[in-house]
């Protein structure tokens, strides 16, 4: 059995965090393959790493010296070796990156660093062999993984090497030049490796025993959520809920691997599973809640709308023009909503309207700002008779006023729309009817 280990920026944070993986990676044999990320925040008054390279690149770009800010970066990495007592020319590393910064550096080059010298410093305390992501991670000039080659150049390094530690967050296009992952990228990283390695299961480490089912800023310690399926954390996550990087799901979806999120400073934990198996686990029917605020309604209505051939496709056509991604269109006999982030729109809300009333010519025009779009997701909901009908009820009876309900015809997410004053309330009404 393989399984894939992916340590977060916590949990690579400082030497003893880097004791606790040693630990956890003794603890299994078949923890063949490591992904880590950048060193992280040791304490909540530190930087990570990736942030300190970010600003010495802005540094660079208006000729500030940036001296002071990489002396923070030396002195976590050569902390770290000192301390676990390793071998490795940092220092040497160091200085030579510090060179390139000062004669220009391209930035996502420079950004990688912080995941390539944490691997560099995590496989000598592993004893496991180092591959710089570059030369197995591809891309093609279109962003996409090319995974035939990166298949390829992986079953090449396991004919030689039994364990292999991979820095994550990056990759290289077909010229060589280091491409970078948005940020929280080393989750895809493992993931990927846990699809070309064939894994049984691919762990993801960090600071949290799993995902929980509402955030708990809002609600005190709310439940964990034991299994949850792809399709289901998909929609957490666009909504907010922030454990695993939602690009993450795919690689290891296409082979129904299951995603195993681990805590590890508490590996004893059993954490969150993430798999579309029916067999794992029993789920509530409600599995999780998550909101956004701050987004905007624009209603339009027009008599007989619905004999308009057209007209709501006029309308997107204006969004679109306005480079405006849209959330959700609720309809009627003679209207519809457009749902968009206000933020979205803020520069030319007038001139958007304006050119809404001249092209669809409408009976009337609503703008409401200040909603929060927040979901009820489950996909044992659409077996659960009256369940909306609970939701509402909860939710009329703590006085919370309902602006939108969204709901797909699978009924796995129920969204409402309330006024961002009812934000917190709304989530606390329905965690308290489902927990």
């Amino acid at each position: 059995m393989v399984k894939v280990a992916k340590f977060g920026g916590s949990s690579v944070a400082s030497a003893e965090q880097f004791k606790k993986v040693k630990n956890i990676v003794g603890l299994d044999d078949a923890r063949r393959f490591v992904v880590v990320s950048a060193v992280g925040k040791a304490n909540k008054e530190d930087n990570k790493v990736t942030d300190l390279l970010y600003l010495c690149y802005a540094h660079t770009k208006y000729n500030i010296n940036f001296d002071n800010i990489f002396k923070i970066i030396e002195d976590k990495f050569i902390g770290i070796k000192e301390e676990l007592g390793l071998n490795f020319d940092i220092e040497g590393e160091l200085a030579k990156l510090k060179s390139e910064i000062g004669k220009g550096i391209d930035e996502e080059y420079l950004v990688s660093r912080g995941e390539y010298l944490t691997g560099l410093l995590m496989a000598e305390y592993l004893d496991y062999h180092f591959v710089d992501a570059k030369d197995l991670i591809f891309y093609n000039y279109q962003g996409e993984i090319d995974f035939p080659k990166t298949q390829e150049a992986f079953d090449k390094i396991v004919r030689e090497y039994d364990r292999v530690l991979i820095p994550g967050f990056y990759g290289s296009l077909p010229n060589g030049e280091v491409k970078i992952m948005t940020r929280g990228g080393g989750d895809v990283s493992g993931a990927i490796i846990a699809n070309i390695a064939n894994a049984k299961v691919y762990e993801n480490w960090t600071d949290v025993s799993g995902i929980l089912m509402a955030d708990p800023r809002i609600i005190s310690n709310p439940h964990e959520i034991k299994v949850i399926s792809y399709s289901e954390l998909r929609e957490l996550s666009y909504m907010g809920a922030s454990v695993l990087h939602e690009e993450a799901i795919f690689p290891v979806r296409d082979k129904d691997i299951p995603i195993q999120i681990k805590n590890t400073n508490a590996p004893h934990v059993e954490g969150t599973i993430i798999s579309d198996n029916k067999e794992i686990g029993d789920k509530q029917i409600v599995t999780g809640i998550a909101g956004k605020k701050d987004f905007s309604i624009i209603t339009i209505k027009k008599h007989h709308m619905a004999n308009e051939v057209g007209l709501i496709a006029r309308t997107l056509k204006i969004f679109e023009d306005f480079n405006v991604s849209i959330e959700h269109i609720p309809s009627g006999i003679d209207s519809f909503s457009v749902v968009v982030e206000t933020s979205n729109i803020r520069p030319f809300i007038y001139e958007l309207v304006a050119k809404i009333k001249s092209v669809i010519k409408p009976d009337e025009i609503n703008v409401t700002h200040d909603i929060s779009l927040i979901a009820t997701v489950g996909e044992n909901m659409k077996n659960s008779k009256g369940l909306s009908g609970r939701l509402f009820k909860a939710l009329g009876e703590a006085g919370v006023n309902i602006a939108l309900i969204s709901q797909t015809n699978d009924e796995i997410n129920i969204i409402v729309g309330v006024h961002n004053s009812d934000y917190e309330k709304t989530i606390n009404t329905i965690y308290q009817e489902f927990k």
